[in-house]
């Protein structure tokens, strides 16, 4: 009978990344952060796989799977929550262009959020203090940032240059910025 051979890895994180990895580790019902790594590194390896034989990794909105022809799904037990559960602190709204969540019970983006704790160098508990939210809901918008800040930090600059334009218009000349 031979024994696996283990050995430790000491990892630094910020604070944040502990939260989050606790955060993800409650809502995936994972026994330890230890879990949560080994299905991280699984999701990694099989990346990594598909790109050496000269696959693409893509994610692709489930309404539009329909048109691709061919195709492979990914499934990650420790992921069906997410995909059964979805947020409890979080809702999509409708929007011209705006895909991010935002926090449910209050007329902001998580962007809006995430900027808000970042301009005022607040933690999760000050900014469940100062902005009197649970602070289940500010780890979950946490959580959502980490993991959706491509899309988060997209939309902020595509909303930066919409209030660009809008003050300078199409003459160039200074216009008052209306709501």
């Amino acid at each position: 009978m031979t024994s696996k051979k283990k050995q430790r890895i000491q990892l630094d994180l910020a604070n944040e990344q502990v939260s989050l990895i606790d955060t993800l580790s409650e809502q995936l019902a994972l026994r330890s952060r230890a879990d949560l790594f080994q299905q991280a590194f699984s999701l990694f390896l099989w990346a990594v796989d598909e790109i050496l034989a000269g696959h693409q990794v893509i994610s692709v909105d489930s309404d539009q799977i329909q048109k691709i022809s061919q195709y492979k799904e990914i499934n990650i037990p420790a992921l069906q929550p997410f995909t059964f559960h979805g947020y409890q602190y979080l809702t999509a709204r409708t929007h011209p262009w705006k895909k991010q969540l935002f926090l449910k019970g209050r007329n902001m983006s998580v962007g809006q959020f995430i900027s808000t704790m970042q301009a005022n160098t607040l933690t999760a508990e000050d900014a469940a203090e100062d902005l009197d939210l649970p602070l289940e809901q500010i780890r979950e918008a946490v959580a959502y940032y980490q993991t959706h800040h491509t899309l988060v930090d997209l939309e902020a600059r595509e909303e930066a240059a919409r209030l660009a334009a809008k003050e300078y218009g199409q003459n160039g000349e200074s216009q008052a910025v209306s709501g």
